[in-house]
């Protein structure tokens, strides 16, 4: 596979990928004719790429969307597009925030297989030592909640089971539902409850082992750990706020300011961050600044189903194949308010992230499946950027 350097940024002609931002960087000097044919191919598909999620951007009605993308340890593309303010008058930046969602369930199994890895916690503890797991299990059962155990758009989630042992791996891979280990099926309220069940068996806040584990070891200093994260202050004087759809007989625009979603830090939400700062940390992953490599084939492998077949997701992260390459990702909605997705391509050292102040960015992935190929963002990217295998 061969390397250029085009414009101080590596380029893998597998990939169409070379400039940190097209509009700055179209000329490039290389000798050979298949090399600028690759790399003018690379200035086009990124072009075409932006003109994509300046529509987007209008067609799903988000005020501020952000786009990173990460490529052999950098950052190659930044599209900043809309505003970040309540008035208009602040254009979106490199520095952006915004409430990730569940994005955060990533830096939650690299913190847990870290503690694991230095003997703090163990992925086979039963979860239902958790002090209040009782309590919480029984009211999420007859709360009428999905999660507890429901039928939905043709779906049957099985109930939650309160009296039966579950492990941290059972809730860290959302195999809970039903029989505990047996079938994937997504369920964020038990996930959170992760950070209740360190807090309370270490003695010590979850935030200062995210930050350990995770932002300091991968020095990601413009990444929030929730809305009280003092060292990361400075990142919430660029946080985009929310807005949700409205019609337009209610609003010209579409859109009006929303209800800020619940801004505190656990295993499910809380991370605060921009577009580049989540590049920033999936190179970090990728490159074994947080995790060994032994730990990375770990999260980023599937569990298995009970019947032995390969489950959408990994550990805290969903795990697909597409034309014959291993993709994780993972989505993050607060309805009516933010949505967004990171992206890594392992063995390709490709990370991309998107995020945006309303949940115009939400495509509905399935709670038992993985399909990030559904949303017309990824749809778009994939087609541009991915060489297809040939038969």
């Amino acid at each position: 596979m061969g390397t250029r350097r085009v414009c101080g940024v590596n380029f893998r002609l597998s990939w169409a990928l070379s400039t940190a931002l097209v509009t700055a960087c179209t000329t490039n000097d290389v000798s050979d004719s298949s090399g600028q044919e690759a790399i003018a191919h690379s200035i086009a598909g990124y072009e075409e790429f932006d003109a994509f999620a300046r529509r987007f951007r209008v067609e799903q009605v988000i005020p501020s969307l952000s786009i990173a993308i990460a490529h052999d340890g950098e950052i190659v593309f930044v599209g900043n597009y809309g505003f970040q303010d309540h008035d208009g008058e602040e254009a979106t930046s490199s520095e952006t925030s915004y409430l990730t969602a569940s994005i955060t369930k990533t830096f939650t199994a690299a913190t847990l297989l870290a503690m694991e890895a230095d003997g703090h916690i163990s992925l086979d503890d039963d979860f239902t030592t958790f002090s209040e797991w009782d309590r919480r299990c029984n009211w999420l059962v007859k709360s009428g909640i999905i999660f507890g155990g429901a039928e939905i758009d043709g779906l049957s989630i099985p109930a939650l089971n309160c009296d039966t042992s579950v492990t941290l791996e059972n809730v860290l891979s959302h195999r809970v539902n039903g029989v505990p280990g047996a079938d994937f099926i997504y369920n964020p309220i038990i996930f959170g409850r992760l950070s209740n069940y360190v807090e309370e068996k270490t003695g010590r806040p979850w935030r200062a082992w995210m930050r350990e584990y995770v932002i300091d070891a991968g020095e990601l200093d413009d990444i929030a750990a929730g809305w009280r994260d003092a060292a990361a202050a400075r990142v919430l004087t660029h946080f985009a706020p929310p807005f949700k759809h409205v019609d337009p007989a209610v609003d010209k625009d579409g859109f009006v300011p929303s209800v800020l979603p619940n801004t505190e830090l656990n295993a499910s939400s809380g991370i605060i961050a921009s577009a580049s700062a989540l590049a920033r940390y999936g190179v970090a992953l990728v490159q074994g600044e947080i995790l060994p490599q032994r730990l990375l084939d770990r999260m980023w492998n599937p569990t298995a189903g009970a019947d032995g077949t390969p489950e959408p997701y990994g550990l805290g992260w969903y795990v697909e194949e597409i034309d014959g390459r291993k993709v994780v990702w993972h989505g993050g909605w607060w309805p009516d308010a933010y949505a967004g997705m990171m992206v890594i391509v392992p063995d390709e050292e490709l990370v991309f992230v998107a995020l945006g102040n309303t949940d115009g960015l939400h495509w509905g992935n399935p709670l038992n499946d993985a399909d990030i190929a559904s949303s017309p963002l990824m749809k778009e990217f994939f087609d541009l950027f991915m060489d297809r295998p040939t038969d």
